[in-house]
């Protein structure tokens, strides 16, 4: 864990950790993503007026059962269960919503190309093995797509994806965003420091996949203007926050904002957030009846 104002070590290739099959209690929270203590909220960096749209770029972590007890409440807040989650998707699919991807965000802001009905971004933080073992059988279900963004230095360790994962989901055409190397707060570091961190983080990942990596997220979603300038300075296309809201703006593409999921949101809610109808009663029968189907899912 990166206290607030601390620093981190710098790694540049991709950590490699024995993969293992324990299964540590899905109540705990790896300390190396918790939020810094006393850390400020980030505030919107100040951009000229530009091109804007209004689509829902949605952000999950764990995909996981976790009860609301007065020692599970952050990990119950990070997490969505599994049938939640399916309800979720169904949900969308029936509401005829377009998953879409960033690139494709960002052409439609630069005028390249029109969106889809109901468009909304589908992104996962820290590169969570449930990703792979959950989240990608039910994109494929619906011929949805979605982002996750994955710590390079995390990658085999227990709980997230393996390389092979990571590598299969690529494949599989989910899109593999970069989280930096030790998933670092990059506003509580100096500029060299966090410079590292971001362009090590993009280079291990492109090195995995072989080929460009260009979707990041700054962890706990903290950043400020010499931040966003690194992000933009070692070649990311654009970057995403923890700031919440739905308008996404081509001239603040380094700020873009999203919804947070988690805890245990009513369908009504979290149809607000991706901008979709709230379900006909008719609807909601169907949405039960496919999010009951079992997804295929992956082995860990």
């Amino acid at each position: 864990r990166l206290p607030a104002g601390g620093g981190v070590a710098i790694g540049g290739p991709l950590a490699v950790h024995p993969a293992t099959s324990a299964t540590p209690p899905v109540d705990e929270v790896p300390d190396d993503v918790l939020p810094p203590s006393g850390a400020p909220r980030p505030v919107a960096l100040s951009v000229p007026a530009g091109p804007q749209l209004t689509v829902p770029i949605l952000y999950y972590h764990y995909i996981r059962t976790i009860l609301p007890t007065a020692q599970n409440l952050l990990s119950f807040d990070l997490s969505i269960s599994p049938q939640m989650f399916a309800e979720q998707m169904a949900l969308l699919h029936v509401e005829g919503a377009h998953p879409i991807t960033l690139a494709t965000l960002m052409d439609a802001l630069s005028g390249k190309r029109a969106l889809p009905a109901h468009p909304v971004v589908l992104t996962f933080d820290d590169g969570y093995a449930d990703f792979a073992t959950t989240v990608e059988p039910m994109m494929a279900r619906y011929g949805f797509v979605a982002t996750d963004f994955v710590v390079s230095g995390f990658v085999n360790r227990p709980r997230y994806m393996t390389a092979a994962q990571v590598l299969q989901m690529d494949a599989d055409g989910m899109v593999i965003g970069s989280h930096t190397v030790h998933h670092a707060d990059l506003a509580a570091l100096p500029p060299a420091a966090a410079l590292a961190e971001i362009a090590n983080g993009k280079t291990a990942l492109e090195k995995l996949l072989g080929h460009p990596v260009l979707d990041f997220a700054y962890p706990y979603g903290a950043f400020n203007a010499v931040v966003a300038q690194l992000v933009q300075q070692v070649g990311f296309r654009e970057a995403v926050t923890t700031m919440h809201g739905d308008l996404q703006t081509l001239n603040g593409r380094f700020e873009l904002h999203r919804a947070e999921m988690g805890g245990a949101p009513s369908l009504a809610t979290f149809a607000a957030d991706a901008g979709v109808p709230l379900p006909s009663a008719a609807q909601f029968a169907v949405i039960v009846l496919l999010a009951r189907q079992p997804s295929v899912a992956r082995s860990a």
